[in-house]
């Protein structure tokens, strides 16, 4: 072999060498990558679950049962949350909680929080629940006045107390 051919050679394999070398870095550092947006998927995903371990049952308002599955069991409540959350705390948190159905453990939650303070999208989601409500009654040919006089009357009887359940439960 020529000493062109030597050198030639020797300056491929140091170029090779260096290009395998990038690329084992390149190779590490997107698995970094993937590890920390793997880390990073897992700490947001629980973000309804966090909320639901910071916040607390209300007495006054029951848990919703929803469709479940043979092995889960999915369930509508109202909750006190007062943890600080963008500048806000006192919410009412709605959540939808997904249960193993032998253990109740939850599994995975989704809450939206509503400020007590947020007068006009309560008022949307009762306008909304009791159109709910009226249109179930029209379906079932049931009277829906004496199921909201019902209502109404055992909000009346038991409004002190979810007054005191609020004011204990929340910091203001």
């Amino acid at each position: 072999m020529s000493d062109f051919e030597t050198n030639s050679e020797e300056i491929f394999l140091k170029k090779f060498e260096k290009l395998a070398l990038n690329i084992e870095k390149l190779t590490d550092e997107i698995s970094n990558m993937k590890r920390k947006l793997d880390k990073n998927y897992k700490i947001n995903r629980t973000f309804g679950l966090k909320s639901v371990r910071n916040s607390e049952p209300l007495n006054f308002a029951r848990d919703v049962m929803g469709i479940g599955s043979p092995t889960k069991r999915y369930l509508l409540s109202l909750r006190a949350i007062t943890e600080e959350w963008k500048g806000r705390k006192n919410d009412i948190l709605i959540t939808i909680r997904q249960q193993e159905k032998e253990t109740h453990m939850d599994l995975k939650a989704l809450g939206i929080r509503i400020s007590i303070s947020d007068v006009k999208n309560i008022r949307v989601l009762s306008k909304q629940i009791l159109s709910l409500l009226y249109i179930s009654c029209e379906l079932q040919g049931l009277a829906i006045n004496e199921i909201l006089r019902e209502i109404l009357t055992e909000i009346n009887e038991e409004g002190t107390k979810m007054l005191q359940e609020i004011r204990q439960k929340m910091l203001f």
